[in-house]
């Protein structure tokens, strides 16, 4: 194994878990509970205005924009519901949003302008073709970013936008929201190569831990759920095209073992005693140690126990 300069990131999610598990926290009811129930039976004509507008495609941009003007007018309560029911349909109409950008004349029109990193609402001033601007207007007004894996451009939630609701919305909320657009703005993978280093890739499983710890009872545990899932596998694993051991000589890759070494070294006995993730990362890197490195039986039977991959 490896050990350079640490890493403090990690160290500090592992603070902060510490520190939450021992408070009291307030978080937010799953929809469909008494929360929303409380937000929806005497409702503010603020709230009013936005949940007729999110229900229909048609008015989503006006109903993103009536939140942003109007939730100082809402109850906290209306607040958390509003902000979640504004991802929802962002999430909803996201097949619809993809569909409609997947034609070959659309992907050849943005193809035809587009510069790396390029926001939605330049590409539409840009386009050639009527339909495409039609297309990328609407979208841009929905607030969704543009992304491509390199062969196809495609629409995703522009979370980093929702950072304007913070100051409204429970800490559960306000976490999750940044943990979104952390993942929105640098996505960890894409198509099956990993977009972001080795230490991130721990970071963010750490946080998505801390965040299941922390908040039990979120309306969002299950989607963290997910991403928590996720980012184990790519701990443990990597990625189809960037796999955390060599697919020839079954090493481990060093800058992977640089990373996770520095990172446990920075966490200290104390926040690896606290994550389940840095407990079985510790006793991972042991074993690897012992084996050489390489991917061997043993390790592969660890991995089956602690990790197991995707079927």
């Amino acid at each position: 194994m490896y050990r350079g300069t640490l890493t403090k990131s990690v160290a500090a999610v592992l603070g902060s878990v510490l520190l939450f598990s021992g408070a009291s926290l307030t978080v937010f009811a799953p929809l469909g509970g008494r929360t929303e129930a409380a937000a929806v039976a005497k409702p503010t004509p603020a709230f009013n205005l936005f949940e007729q507008r999110v229900k229909k495609p048609t008015s989503l941009s006006l109903a993103q924009a009536t939140l942003i003007n109007r939730i100082g007018d809402m109850t906290p309560a209306e607040a958390n519901v509003a902000v979640l029911h504004l991802e929802n349909a962002l999430k909803a109409y996201l097949p619809t949003a993809s569909k409609r950008m997947n034609t070959p004349a659309i992907q050849k029109d943005i193809k035809s302008i587009y510069t790396s990193g390029m926001p939605m609402v330049l590409a539409r001033s840009k386009v050639k073709q009527y339909e495409t601007r039609v297309v990328l207007q609407d979208l841009t007004a929905m607030d969704y970013k543009l992304e491509t894996d390199g062969r196809l451009f495609y629409p995703v939630i522009q979370y980093k936008s929702f950072k304007v609701f913070k100051p409204y919305i429970s800490k559960d909320l306000q976490t999750y929201m940044d943990l979104m657009a952390a993942e929105s703005e640098e996505p960890s993978a894409v198509n099956g190569t990993l977009r972001i280093d080795w230490y991130q890739v721990l970071e963010r499983a750490v946080q998505y831990e801390a965040f299941l710890k922390n908040y039990q009872n979120s309306n969002r545990t299950a989607a963290i759920k997910e991403s928590f899932r996720t980012a184990k596998m790519y701990v443990f694993y990597g990625t189809q095209n960037t796999p955390l051991f060599d697919n020839t000589t079954k090493l481990m890759s060093e800058a992977a073992a640089i990373a996770y070494e520095n990172s446990l070294s920075e966490a200290g006995p104390e926040e690896i005693e606290a994550s389940p993730l840095l407990t079985q990362l510790d006793e991972f890197l042991i074993l690897l140690e012992k084996n050489g490195d390489k991917n061997t039986q043993a390790v592969t039977d660890f991995l089956k126990s602690n990790a197991p991959a995707e079927k």
